[in-house]
């Protein structure tokens, strides 16, 4: 068995495995009996209903203030709706008071929780009888060692009296998102329900570390940047939802604020510019087709300079950018997904449902951090489970593309044996015609010997030379472009590799026909010939895309002064059989070998980017 059929089979029983694995954790999650986990109401009240709000823009107030803005009305009334408290992408500071009349069997010690890591400064007032009785402080902009209690989320320790009036205020800002779902513990239950978050946290982390080494295995073994691209959008898409869940602070920078702080929209806006990157090399051939080659670096230059925005200019700038960018992000990369779905590219299909899975998190997230959707375990990990069924289908859809190429590969070379085989059958055939018929059929045997050789022939010339044109195609040009690299990298020389790309050349083919391009591309290819040397190499990539190597050019000035003489033949009118006379453009890359790239992919790309440089707007 070959390394080839061993690597594909290998892959087929990743991918099943890949499924098997996911439909457990689906599963898994569906089969949770969530009363498991609930909480008697007395033990867990969820107070974000009961919230009376006030928005304090510009410089933040003290307690004092606020208490002087609620005996003036401006605070509003609890509104008891799911988005109470979700207050969006603000600056402003919001000042959230409830009212508490403890029964008298009621236990003494609890544990207020504000449910959102991400949160800049918290300050919680609890007063009694118009006094305040207790100042407690949190928020990422302090050191996970420093806060009240050391908990992912932002807790405070209340001791209630029974038969007491109390009244809660909590300020609260952020550069981030504001939302504040505020619960009250009893210290067990608040515990209880730990263990069911880490234990779901756990497990969105362990998928997270098992893709991670999975594909970097992948790049060790095929050396493939495209899965190291994919490595780091992993790792920094982790960490980003590492940070908005509190476990950058508790278990990564403990000590570091500053860093616990950007973690969140910092993180996510790295993870977005691999993501990009990845998008771009996954469907390399899509985004051309459509010319859409500038849509993904874009993208990926926009998150970049967001991630500087939110570590050296405005975090608040930052966080609105990373919601909308990743909105335009998703719906493009998914859009890209779908049209390399139907053009059967390989792994396109788990390519769409891995960002249909990221643009439904995306698109919940962001209308959470918008402040149009309520805060609840749901909306506030969107991004998580999205995020989380993305990489493992992107993974899939990885090892899918491998297994279509390796398959595409054995086809080939199932049909080259096939090929070899029927000639030697033939060939055998023909000896015992030959032993059998000696005298008779030496004639005939050496005629149907020249078939065999023209046939041959014919093969290696329609294998390696475009039937249209007769010049060198893909195949053919590869072979010449190793030579050349050779001789240039033996002899201590250089030469130069041009990309020739017509100009209102498909405005021919809509006006007279396919019939009068191809006349047009056999009299360009022609004039090309002509142009230069017989030992130089002409072929046509496709289309009306066509590349000279020529190893006879070591300087700009020589190839300035080919490439005036190429756009003076191209450029010159073309008398079709039909009478009519028609002319086109070019538009012409160089690029040379050493100097400009040191690989034939490279110098290839190179050149094509300056063909593409010099092309005239469409």
């Amino acid at each position: 068995m070959t390394n080839t059929t061993t690597l594909r089979i290998w892959l087929e029983a990743r991918c099943q495995a890949g499924w098997r694995w996911l439909l457990g954790c689906l599963l898994l999650l569906l089969s949770l009996n969530a009363s498991a986990f609930e909480v008697p109401p007395a033990e867990r009240i969820n107070l974000s209903a009961q919230l009376a709000t006030y928005r304090q823009p510009g410089q933040p107030i003290n307690l004092e203030a606020a208490q002087q803005a609620y005996r003036s009305g401006a605070f509003t009334a609890p509104s008891h709706r799911a988005t109470a408290s979700n207050f969006g992408l603000t600056s402003d500071q919001i000042w959230l008071r409830v009212e508490l009349d403890t029964p008298t069997a009621l236990p003494p010690r609890w544990l207020l929780e504000v449910a959102h890591a991400s949160l800049d400064k918290i300050d919680l007032y609890l007063v009694r009888e118009g006094e305040p009785t207790r100042h407690q402080h949190s928020g990422d902009q302090i050191s996970f060692d420093q806060k009240p209690i050391r908990h992912r989320h932002h807790i405070f320790e209340l001791q209630l009296e029974p038969n007491a009036h109390y009244v809660l205020y909590l300020a609260v800002s952020s550069a981030g998102t504001l939302a504040a779902p505020v619960i009250l513990w009893q210290p067990d239950a608040l515990w209880q329900n730990d263990q069911f978050s880490y234990s779901m946290l756990s497990v969105y982390y362990g998928m997270l570390l098992a893709l991670l080494i999975y594909n970097l295995f992948l790049y060790l073994s095929l050396r493939d940047p495209l899965y190291l691209v994919y490595v780091a959008f992993i790792s920094c898409l982790a960490l980003g939802q590492a940070g908005l869940s509190g476990l950058v602070g508790q278990f990564i920078w403990p000590h570091n604020a500053l860093l616990t702080d950007l973690a969140p929209t910092g993180s996510v806006s790295l993870a977005g510019f691999f993501g990009a990157l990845f998008v771009q090399r996954f469907l390399a051939d899509t985004p051309r087709r459509l010319r859409l080659q500038w849509l993904m670096p874009l993208i990926s230059a926009a998150y970049a300079l967001t991630f500087l925005c939110t570590v050296f200019w405005s975090y608040h700038l930052g966080a609105i950018a990373v919601n909308l960018i990743s909105l335009l992000f998703a719906a493009s990369a998914f859009f890209l997904g779908a049209v390399s779905l139907y053009l059967r590219e390989p792994g396109a299909r788990f390519f769409v449902l891995a960002w249909v899975s990221f643009l439904t998190g995306v698109t919940i997230i962001s209308l959470h951090n918008l402040g149009l959707l309520p805060s609840n375990p749901l909306t506030a990990n969107a991004l998580a489970i999205g995020s989380g069924l993305e990489m493992l289908l992107l993974s899939l859809a990885l090892a899918d593309r491998i297994n279509d190429i390796q398959r595409a590969r054995d086809h080939a070379q199932a049909q080259a044996l096939q090929i070899r085989q029927q000639m030697l059958e033939t060939v055998r055939e023909s000896e015992r015609l030959l032993e059998a018929r000696v005298v008779d059929r030496t004639l005939e045997l050496e005629q149907a010997n020249q078939q065999l050789v023209q046939s041959q022939q014919l093969l290696e010339q329609q294998a390696k030379h475009d039937p249209l044109t007769g010049l060198a195609n893909r195949s053919l040009l590869n072979e010449r472009l190793i030579e050349a690299q050779a001789r240039a990298d033996r002899q201590q020389k250089s030469f130069v590799l041009m990309v020739a790309d017509l100009d209102r050349f498909k405005c021919i083919n809509d006006q007279f026909g396919h019939a009068a391009g191809d006349e047009v591309l056999i009299e360009i290819a022609n004039r090309l010939r002509a142009v230069v040397r017989s030992s130089d190499v002409v072929a046509r990539m496709g289309g009306d895309e066509f590349v000279l190597v020529l190893e006879s050019l070591h300087n700009s000035q020589d190839v300035t002064t080919l490439r005036r003489k190429i756009q003076q033949a191209v450029c010159a009118p073309i008398l079709l059989s039909s009478g009519d006379t028609v002319q086109v453009g070019v538009s012409i890359g160089a690029a040379f070998y050493p100097e400009e790239a040191a690989s034939a992919n490279l110098l290839l790309n190179q050149a094509d980017k300056a063909m593409y440089a010099e092309k005239p707007p469409a």
